[in-house]
């Protein structure tokens, strides 16, 4: 008999999930109203980019914290820091007279949403019984994955009818609501445990992945110069002094020992691809979608909608699936379709229509998700259960740093040169193929991390 999950357990799932996907589609909705904030503020497109770049960094350092936080406070006490900070910022960024002070209130809305994401997988894990982890997962997936899907129309709607800062006051009612659910079903339980913050380990890991972002920031670009070169060196050599730092350290940030598990890497391979290619189709589809067809911003974001919706709505249904079936099959499936899918768009990319491509992304997301949600679940199962909440902070770090990664290849393949919007246009067609090809290798290299994946003991 299947032991039943408390509805307690399920409202704090939700509580999380909320402030997750009020985190995420802040996000993804404020990329629309760059051009707005130029002409607000006076500052350049590469300095505006910082309120994604900057946000983004935030999320993923604070992600690292995850395991510490979890052994030293209770799951409703994570909440509440949470909630606080991403309420106070989200405060400033309404009131912000100026673009520092916004780019200030969306780095505090960040540390949020930082401690928030890695709490909704943390509380499934170690509440929910075993047998029913991937459908809680999928659960979990459902709610933060409709942020993406929302986040381009609800910032286009929302700007075009009251202006960018009604983005930040329309999310606090939501938010609101999160907090109640929050405190009246999260666990009070403080762990049994004692822990101290490793500050050398996080401040190296800090500066590994604040040039390394700086770096991708600049190939941008689409020229190799020097100082991309620098950072790039300071990247790595800080990821070394963080390994080494690490290994030696009694203090808790990451628990690297999980990097033995050859299943956990092989299935963080296949997440980390999969979310790139992800993050590279959803910027490379609204320009096409603007430049080629002559779309309007609204337009494009709707092309994304569909697909995204389907693919949040397939997340619990992909986690039944896991449960019944275990891992090796759900992902085997996911992959080999996420790869064909792939060759389909590189193939149809140069001339595809907007309805062409609506229903080339709903497959697309359809085959995609089935690996990533997969892939983390996975990942998960393959280390004793004690260190699993550092493997959960492990990927929801790389998924924003795969997802940074995304963008600069497919912005890099998609530089556009032209004077007129004929050459624009085709530069922009030309440049989506590529970067379709591009990803089809990516996904071609999924099918190596799957294969490792499958001769591993427990992907079996």
């Amino acid at each position: 008999m299947t032991e039943k999950v408390s509805p307690r357990v399920i409202w704090s799932i939700v509580a999380t999930a909320i402030l997750g996907f009020v985190g995420i589609l802040t996000e993804t909705s404020m990329n629309v109203t760059f051009p707005d904030l130029i002409k607000q503020f006076g500052v350049p497109m590469g300095t505006v980019q910082w309120l994604t770049t900057a946000y983004l960094l935030v999320v993923a350092l604070m992600m690292t914290t995850s395991a510490f936080l979890k052994a030293i406070m209770s799951p409703r006490q994570i909440f509440m820091w949470g909630m606080a900070l991403f309420v106070i910022g989200d405060v400033i960024s309404i009131v912000a007279p100026g673009f520092w002070l916004l780019l200030a209130g969306r780095l505090v809305m960040a540390i949020g949403t930082g401690i928030a994401l890695p709490l909704v997988f943390n509380v499934i894990l170690m509440s929910v019984p075993p047998m029913q982890i991937g459908k809680y997962m999928g659960f979990g997936g459902l709610i933060l994955s409709l942020a993406p899907a929302l986040g381009p129309v609800y910032g286009g709607l929302v700007t075009y009818a009251w202006g960018w800062r009604a983005i930040f006051i329309i999310v606090l009612p939501i938010v609101l609501i999160g907090m109640i659910l929050g405190l009246r079903n999260l666990s009070d339980e403080k762990p049994n445990q004692t822990a101290s913050f490793d500050f050398m380990q996080f401040i190296v890991l800090g500066i590994s992945l604040t040039t390394a972002l700086l770096a991708l920031g600049q190939l941008e670009a689409g020229k190799l110069t020097v100082s991309i070169v620098v950072l790039a060196v300071v990247a790595i050599l800080a990821m070394i002094a963080f390994i080494r730092i690490a290994l030696r350290s009694s203090k808790t940030l990451l628990n690297l020992s999980v990097f033995k598990s050859k299943g956990m890497v092989f299935a963080l391979l296949i997440y980390a691809m999969s979310q790139a290619i992800n993050l590279a189709v959803n910027f490379a589809i609204p320009q096409y979608a603007q430049l080629t067809l002559g779309a309007s911003t609204m337009v494009a974001g709707f092309v994304l909608m569909p697909g995204s919706l389907l693919g949040s709505a397939s997340s619990p249904v992909y986690g039944a699936f896991y449960d019944r079936a275990g891992a090796t099959k759900p992902l085997t499936i996911g992959s080999i379709a996420f790869f064909i899918v792939m060759i389909v768009f590189a193939v149809m990319a140069p001339s595809i229509t907007t309805v062409g491509l609506t229903v080339m992304y709903a497959l697309f997301t359809l085959g995609r998700n089935l690996a990533f949600t997969t892939a983390m679940t996975a990942g998960v199962a393959e280390v004793p259960r004690e260190v699993s909440g550092d493997v959960n902070a492990i990927f929801n770090t790389i998924q924003q740093f795969a997802g940074a990664v995304g963008t600069a290849i497919a912005a890099v393949l998609i530089k556009t040169d032209g004077s007129s919007a004929k050459v624009i246009a085709q530069e922009t067609a030309t440049g989506m193929g590529h970067m379709f090809w591009v990803g089809a290798v990516i996904a071609g290299l999924s099918l190596v991390w799957l294969a490792g994946f499958v001769k591993t003991k427990t992907g079996k």
